[in-house]
């Protein structure tokens, strides 16, 4: 390798893209924050148009809405209207089932500040959001309606992409019932008794989540269809079913509490039935490795006791619980699903 060629390979810019990416981050999580693609969305309009809408100042408002045309999540006309790319309409405007903006907006609110804090966080080990105080985390973000609305709109957004593969990735119909641990208002449920209407199902979360979930059930036509049972799934017998599953929650918790969780479960699957977990799982070998790394440093920023963990993991809490084979696939969007099939 000659000189220029290895001083190429260790440009400064390599560097600075990832150490500065919190820049293009922020202008995308700004646009979410102050309304941006949602009033775009309703009327294309100018740059003077969007100031007096938006109450933005002069300084700084035309760079902004430029950068976000070269990031691709705006669109310019020749006469300077400015309008949401389709990737902006597709995934940052209500209304669309690829919608994630309700996710970005509490990243924004929740996940940054504590981003900044990660040292403190590999000093300490001890996590560093501001939304919660205790160990009880969930029971504490549930008593604010608007905690526990962010909360739940993120799990949302982060699982409805994910509701087409759970569908198709597994044997249901030959499976009569399944039961959510976890299931906050059931859309998740509700997506898969759509695709597979003979599936008797319901959703066994806090008691806290029973009216969100009765609300929601209702606004989709989904009463009836999708029941809910109150309860701790640490604490609490859980309701037998056919398939027991359980999704972007398994990494909430330690090792010992993932191990009592799945031995928990053992005693409601059914003879034949399984257990199914979905997670952003650490896979060595697979194109999601760092970025299931860097969102088990956001779980340990963001929970008392979360922390990604790998599917050799899994796989041995599931076989000392009890289960006999266990396999994994991929459902997209850097997540697997692992099946524990019991005997």
């Amino acid at each position: 390798m000659t000189a220029h060629a290895s001083e190429e390979a260790v440009h400064p810019g390599l560097v600075l893209a990832q150490a500065m990416a919190f820049q293009p981050a922020r202008l995308v999580l700004t646009g979410i924050e102050i309304g941006l693609f949602s009033a775009l969305a309703e009327q294309p309009d100018t740059e003077a148009g969007i100031r007096r809408r938006l109450g933005l100042h002069t300084r700084g408002t035309d760079h902004f809405l430029a950068a976000l045309v070269e990031l691709g999540f705006l669109e310019r006309s020749a006469k300077g209207v400015f309008a949401d790319s389709r990737v902006a309409r597709r995934f940052l405007v209500p209304g669309d089932d690829a919608y994630l903006g309700g996710f970005l907006k509490v990243a924004g609110q929740v996940m940054y500040p504590a981003w900044d804090r990660l040292g403190e966080a590999l000093r300490t080990g001890a996590p560093q959001a501001a939304t919660y105080t205790g160990e009880d985390m969930f029971s504490e973000l549930y008593e604010s309606d608007e905690k526990k609305d962010g909360l739940v709109g993120m799990a949302e957004d982060a699982s409805r992409p994910l509701i087409p593969a759970l569908a198709e990735s597994f044997d249901w119909a030959k499976r009569s019932s399944v039961l959510e641990l976890g299931g906050c208002r059931g859309n998740v449920l509700a997506g898969l008794v759509k695709a597979h209407p003979h599936l008797d199902a319901r959703v066994f979360d806090l008691p806290q989540l029973e009216g969100d979930f009765t609300s929601h059930m209702s606004a989709i036509g989904m009463t009836d269809r999708v029941r809910y049972h109150g309860g701790d799934f640490f604490a609490d017998p859980l309701p037998q079913a056919d398939v027991l599953m359980i999704g972007h929650a398994l990494v909430d918790w330690n090792d010992e509490q993932r191990r009592q969780l799945v031995r928990n479960t053992f005693a409601a699957v059914r003879p034949g039935g399984a257990f199914l977990v979905w997670d952003p799982v650490i896979v060595e070998d697979d194109e999601s490795y760092l970025r299931n790394l860097i969102r088990s440093l956001n779980l340990q920023l963001m929970t008392p006791h979360g922390k990604g963990y790998r599917f050799e993991q899994c796989a041995e809490w599931m076989r000392e619980a009890g289960y006999a084979d266990v396999t994994r696939t991929s459902l997209g969007h850097d997540v697997t699903l692992v099946i524990a099939h019991k005997e």
